[in-house]
């Protein structure tokens, strides 16, 4: 079986990275006994898929995109399951709020597909601040990485192009450049724990691993049963 998702984008970090770090958490962090394909995300601005325009037109053109693209590999992968991913920065914005109006608005145009929706606080950036301690030297970040705290209130980038600057005044986070390799080596499990917003995104991945069942031996009953995805 293969979990095929694919993500409703705003920015160019996550449409860089977004691959990346939902391989990592998939494998590394929750451990899956099955595969996840991440597809190529589909991406707008940020103010046209938040704007309340009647009906949401660009939101619910790019769930339709994404459902398309899920749809097709599904189709010549029978036993396949997909996931539509809407992953965007908060900004100012609560995400508390604007979430569950995003997931409305996005299952109200495909309430036949499974969809979740996660909101960056602030900002991407801020998750890679959030398991920022094993990213010292990487980048041209500092050789010993400060203590941080409140790390979902912040400016990411802000915070990452400061530290980087501490070192080499002349240089600059640059989002396309550095941010994948960011989030190969961040602290998941760090991460998890400073960012709220991070730690949904686990559980909403979690919420898509199947369960292990025992394979049923009936030959040798009494030896120990490995285990396998769960149909």
């Amino acid at each position: 079986m293969t979990l095929y998702v694919a993500p409703i984008v705003e920015g160019q970090t996550e449409f860089g990275c977004l691959e990346t770090l939902l391989q990592r958490v998939w494998v590394q962090l929750l451990q899956s006994p099955v595969r996840m394909q991440v597809l190529l995300p589909s991406r707008d601005k940020r103010a046209s898929l938040v704007h309340p325009a009647p009906n949401m037109q660009s939101l619910n053109r790019k769930v339709e995109e994404a459902f398309g693209k899920l749809a097709q590999r599904i189709a010549f992968d029978p036993g396949s399951r997909g996931l539509l991913l809407i992953l965007l920065d908060s900004e100012k914005d609560c995400p508390a709020e604007l979430g569950p109006k995003l997931l409305s608005t996005a299952r109200a145009a495909r309430s036949d597909a499974d969809i979740a929706c996660v909101l960056a606080k602030r900002m991407f950036e801020n998750w890679i601040v959030g398991g920022a301690s094993t990213l010292a030297g990487i980048k041209g970040l500092p050789k010993i990485i400060p203590a941080r705290s409140n790390v979902e209130e912040c400016s990411g980038a802000s915070w990452l192009n400061s530290q980087i600057r501490k070192v080499d005044p002349t240089r600059i986070y640059k989002k396309t450049a550095y941010a994948n390799a960011f989030v190969k080596k961040i602290d998941l499990h760090e991460c998890r724990a400073n960012c709220p917003s991070f730690d949904k995104l686990c559980r909403e991945l979690q919420a898509r691993v199947p369960p292990m069942v025992p394979i049923v031996e009936p030959e040798n009953p009494e030896a120990q049963l490995p285990l396998q995805p769960a149909a």
